[in-house]
């Protein structure tokens, strides 16, 4: 599925970030809280060598992984992000660069992390899978998600109900099924571990009209937050988000 706003460049990630820039935002990740990825990250994440996360958009997740003892580090596409980053937080290890092109040797990193950024090249992700495999070590762990074209969004594309008029947009990013997604990183050389969705409450809400509605609902609207974002089906099968945790095989 293809999603039409504005172009995922530098200048759009910098106006991003700066939205949420704040010490507030850095609180939970100072005490190591990782949220949706406690799980899949303390599972597969190797207590020795180094992680980088590519495309850490304001590092929180470096500095939660930080928190915890791992040897994490970010790269960012947007020169204005890092360095508003950089004035919150000086020793938080992040620099600019480009992820399909890293300045690091082969197999430099025992674990890649890529939250939400292959999806946006109109041309596909395969650049970004290729310089990840050349930069993890053989045996490597690659964690990376996609939008998650799941089976409710499968079943509004049938009906024909994304149909709108995008007329003065631009590329923004695609979603993939579970299928589709690992089919590419098997076909980069990863061998696939596990999968998982997550986001359930945007999944849904997003999705459903009447839902977004009712959330501003008062009383009605609270409670609602509360059951969907508890809704244990909607997190495992309708999840905003696609995670695919893969291995970069060991050498012959």
């Amino acid at each position: 599925m293809v999603y039409c706003r504005s172009q995922a460049d530098a200048a759009f990630w910098d106006a991003h970030w700066r939205t949420y820039l704040s010490p507030r935002n850095y609180a939970g990740a100072e005490r190591g809280h990782l949220g949706w990825f406690e799980e899949p990250f303390t599972s597969y994440l190797p207590r020795q060598g180094r992680i980088l996360e590519a495309g850490c958009g304001l590092g929180q997740y470096v500095l939660a992984l930080w928190a915890r003892g791992y040897e994490a580090e970010g790269v960012e596409w947007g020169a204005e992000t890092v360095e508003a980053v950089r004035a919150f937080n000086p020793h938080l290890p992040i620099r600019v660069g480009d992820v399909t092109n890293l300045d690091v040797p082969d197999g430099y990193y025992a674990a890649y992390i890529s939250l939400g950024v292959v999806e946006h090249r109109q041309q596909g992700p395969e650049p970004f899978l290729r310089e990840a495999w050349r930069v993890l070590t053989p045996g490597g762990v690659i964690l990376i998600s996609v939008p998650y074209f799941h089976p409710l969004r499968r079943l509004k594309a049938r009906l024909g109900l994304y149909r709108g008029q995008t007329d003065g947009l631009e590329f923004y990013q695609y979603a993939f099924t579970r299928e589709e997604f690992t089919d590419i990183l098997r076909e980069a050389g990863f061998d696939i571990l596990d999968t998982m969705s997550y986001s359930g409450f945007k999944g849904v809400k997003d999705e459903i009209p009447l839902i977004r509605r009712m959330l501003g609902w008062w009383g009605v609207g609270w409670l609602l937050s509360r059951l969907l974002r508890r809704w244990r089906y909607a997190e495992q099968h309708l999840g905003h988000m696609l995670m695919i945790i893969g291995r970069k095989p060991e050498r012959d």
